[in-house]
C-alpha cells in the first residue's frame, strides 16, 4: 500500500508554541486497513464532531497503549490527540514511534517533526537532539545538516563554527544548494569573516543567478565591509 504522511504546522495563539497535525494519503485503490478505520468519523457536514472525535481518540490510544512495538498505532494515536489540539499528548506518541523505528519515522518526517517543533519553541538544544537522531539513521539527508546548523545561527548567541562545520558538511553532498549557501554567507558574516562570505555569496550567484535572495544577502556583506551592524536576511 502506498502511503505519505504530510506534517504540517498550525500557529496557535498562546505565546510561541506551535502545533503540528498529521494528515494521510492513501492510493485510492488501496484496501482500507484497521488503523485507517480508526480515524475520526465525519458527520453530516463532512467534519467529525468532537463527541465522535473523543470516542475514536479513545480506541486509537487504547491501541496504542495495548502495542507500544506498533509503529503505526503510536502514529495513529499521536495523529489523534494533535488534530485535537492536545500537543503535548500527542508529541509523546510521535516519541514513542520514533523509538519504535527510527527508520520508517525518517522517512514519514518524525524526527524532522520534533526537531522544529521545539525550535519553534527555541529550545535549539533540544531540537538539535532531534535532527541528530535524524541524522544518525538518514546520514546522506543533506537538509537534515543544513537545519542543524541553521539551529546553531539562531541561538542566543549564534555559534557559527559550528553552523559552518554542518552546512560544509551538507554542501559536500549538494555543492550547488542554494539554502545551504545562503546560511553559509550568513554564518561567515556572524564570524565578520568577510572572504568567507564574499566566497560562499559568489557561490551563491554561480549555481542560483535568480535566488530572490542575492540583493539581501550583498547588503548585509555590504555593511559587513563598512564595520557597520549587519542584519540577518529573513528567508
Amino acid at each position: 500500500m502506498n502511503r505519505k504522511y504530510l506534517f504540517g504546522a498550525i500557529g496557535l495563539a498562546v505565546g510561541f508554541i506551535a502545533m503540528f497535525f498529521i494528515t494521510r494519503s492513501i492510493n485510492q485503490n488501496a484496501p482500507t486497513t484497521a488503523a485507517s478505520a480508526d480515524r475520526p468519523a465525519a458527520g453530516a457536514t463532512g467534519q467529525p464532531n468532537q463527541q465522535q472525535m473523543m470516542g475514536q481518540v479513545s480506541g486509537i490510544l487504547e491501541k496504542a497503549k495495548n502495542n507500544p512495538t506498533d509503529f503505526e498505532a503510536q502514529v495513529a494515536a499521536a495523529e489523534a490527540y494533535l488534530q485535537i489540539r492536545q500537543v503535548e499528548k500527542g508529541i509523546e506518541f510521535v516519541k514513542k514511534a520514533i523509538d519504535v523505528n527510527p527508520k520508517e519515522a525518517a522517512e514519514i518526517g518524525l524526527q524532522n517533526f520534533m526537531a522544529q517543533y521545539y525550535s519553534r519553541q527555541k529550545n535549539y538544544a533540544e531540537s538539535e537532539k532531534w535532527y541528530r537522531r535524524l541524522i544518525e539513521v538518514a546520514p546522506d539527508d543533506s537538509d537534515a545538516l543544513v537545519h542543524l546548523g541553521q539551529n546553531f545561527l539562531e541561538r542566543t548567541p549564534p555559534d557559527p563554527d559550528k553552523a559552518i562545520m554542518y552546512i560544509q558538511s551538507a554542501l559536500k553532498q549538494k555543492p550547488d544548494d542554494g539554502h545551504a549557501l545562503g546560511h553559509l554567507i550568513t554564518a561567515f558574516a556572524l564570524k565578520k569573516d568577510i572572504r568567507g562570505a564574499e566566497q560562499s555569496f559568489n557561490r551563491l550567484k554561480a549555481s542560483e543567478p535568480n535566488n530572490q535572495m542575492i540583493a539581501n544577502y550583498e547588503s548585509m556583506i555590504a555593511d559587513l565591509k563598512a564595520g557597520k551592524p549587519i542584519t540577518i536576511p529573513a528567508e
